[in-house]
Order: C-alpha cells, then sequence, then structure tokens
C-alpha cells in the first residue's frame, strides 16, 4: 500500500448528529498526535499503527456516497500532522458542497494558516492558561510550544471560519481562578471579543469524563459539576460562553441557563 495515497485515519463515521455543530456530518479520525493528555478519550488513536493506514480514494467515496450530510469533520489525534492528506479530503469536500471543519491542538499554526481557506469550522482545544508552564502540566510534554498554539488562535479569529475555542476542565488542574482570568485576557488581546460580538466565535466549557481518561492518575479524578462549570464560565465575562455537561445532554450557553 502506497504511503503517499494514504492517510493515518483508523475510524470514519459515516453520519453524526453532534461532531459539527447544526450540521449531520461525516467524521473522519486521524490518529497520531504530538501531546499526551491524560485526559484524552481518544487516546487509543494517539499513536499511528500501520494498521490505521487507508487509503485516501476510499474516503473520497465515503464522502461521496453522504446522502444525508451536509458537513464533513476532521478530528483525531492532531489532523495537521497529515497536512496533505487533510487538504486532499477538504478539497473533496468543499468540491460536494460540504461545509468543512477540523479539530486541532494549535501547535502548527503555519499548516492551519494554509488549509484556513477551506474550512468553515476550526475547532481549538485551549488546554488551560496558555504558558508552557500550564501547559506542560496538562500536555505531558516538555516543550508544548504555548506560543504556537496562541498563534493559531489568532489566525483563526482573523479568518472568515467559525471559531470554536474549547476547554476540557479538570477539577484540581485547571480550573481555578487565574487560569480563567489568564485565559480570558489571552483571548480579548486576539480579538475574541469582536469576533464573538459577531456571532462568529464561542468558547466551551467541558466536562472531563474520567472513565474515559487514557492515564490511571486522570481516571481516578472526578468530573467538574453543571454550577461548576456555570462558575468558570461566569468568571471568564466573555461572550458566547457555553458548557457542555452530560447532565445538560449536550452544549448550552449559560446565557441561557442563567436567565
Amino acid at each position: 500500500m502506497c504511503e503517499e495515497a494514504c492517510v493515518y485515519a483508523p475510524e470514519v463515521i459515516p453520519l453524526s448528529l453532534c461532531d459539527y455543530p447544526g450540521e449531520p456530518a461525516i467524521v473522519i479520525f486521524f490518529s497520531g498526535c504530538n501531546y499526551r493528555c491524560g485526559y484524552c478519550q481518544n487516546w487509543r488513536i494517539r499513536d499511528q499503527d500501520r494498521s490505521h493506514l487507508v487509503r485516501l480514494d476510499r474516503i473520497e467515496r465515503v464522502l461521496e456516497g453522504g446522502r444525508l450530510v451536509t458537513a464533513c469533520k476532521v478530528t483525531g489525534g492532531e489532523p495537521l500532522l497529515q497536512p496533505g492528506a487533510l487538504m486532499r479530503i477538504a478539497k473533496k469536500a468543499k468540491s460536494l458542497g460540504y461545509k468543512f471543519g477540523i479539530d486541532t491542538n494549535g501547535t502548527f499554526p503555519e499548516r492551519l494558516s494554509a488549509v484556513l481557506p477551506m474550512i468553515d469550522l476550526v475547532s481549538i482545544d485551549v488546554k488551560t492558561a496558555l504558558n508552557d508552564l500550564e501547559y506542560s502540566k496538562v500536555t505531558g510534554v516538555e516543550k508544548p510550544m504555548a506560543a504556537r498554539v496562541i498563534e493559531s488562535i489568532r489566525i483563526a479569529l482573523e479568518s472568515e471560519a467559525f471559531v470554536d475555542l474549547r476547554m476540557v476542565v479538570i477539577p484540581g488542574v485547571n480550573d481555578n481562578a487565574e487560569v480563567i482570568s489568564s485565559i480570558s485576557r489571552d483571548l480579548k488581546r486576539m480579538g475574541y471579543a469582536e469576533k464573538a460580538s459577531a456571532g462568529r466565535a464561542n468558547f466551551t466549557l467541558v466536562e472531563f469524563v474520567p472513565e474515559n481518561a487514557g492515564s490511571r492518575e486522570y481516571a481516578a479524578m472526578r468530573s467538574p459539576s453543571v454550577d461548576e462549570l456555570l462558575e468558570l464560565g461566569r468568571a471568564m465575562q466573555l461572550r458566547n460562553v457555553r458548557v457542555s455537561h452530560r447532565a445538560l445532554g449536550y452544549c448550552v450557553s449559560i446565557d441561557r441557563i442563567l436567565h
């Protein structure tokens, strides 16, 4: 099998109603990630394996057969580890009239910039306060490149794409007032407020689910409550803040809950 014509993509979901907001979507999971986050629910595809290789033309046929979908989302893993395959899938999806989105940890701003003209939705993980000291505590790597994540967020906020920022809230790790205040200041400085005011960006506080975690340390932790997520959301003092918790179903605006 020729790797140039293949992609490390161990799973393709032909129809998802929860991965692309408001759109039935085909979801493609790329394997491989440069972070080692202990809480990650997709830890089984963190490393690439030859068994994950799939021909790109096979994925293109799945896209062509999507009769009920209006969007395509590529997640992972980290999709920008395979920029050539990602661009090819993006071009195919757009040629079929689909909206196209990706999930990314933000550590490849140059690659993100190259593919952004094809993207309608970019979802970027904000792990914690945007500095290397705090990021290393969550990502499991010594050099987490937080400055590159900041650059990716800045590039995304300046683009035409809808920007979906989200942070998995882990009690005792990234749920303190200092972290929230730091993130809020950085996002305001990067232009989040203007983009959110135009209805083109949101920030989601996501429930950490310990039973899905890839490490024993994180599996022994607890989930945050809805009230804890709401308190953090209010403290951010940003527009379009949402919370995602099993008790709520999916993502709900904190303004909707509080009013």
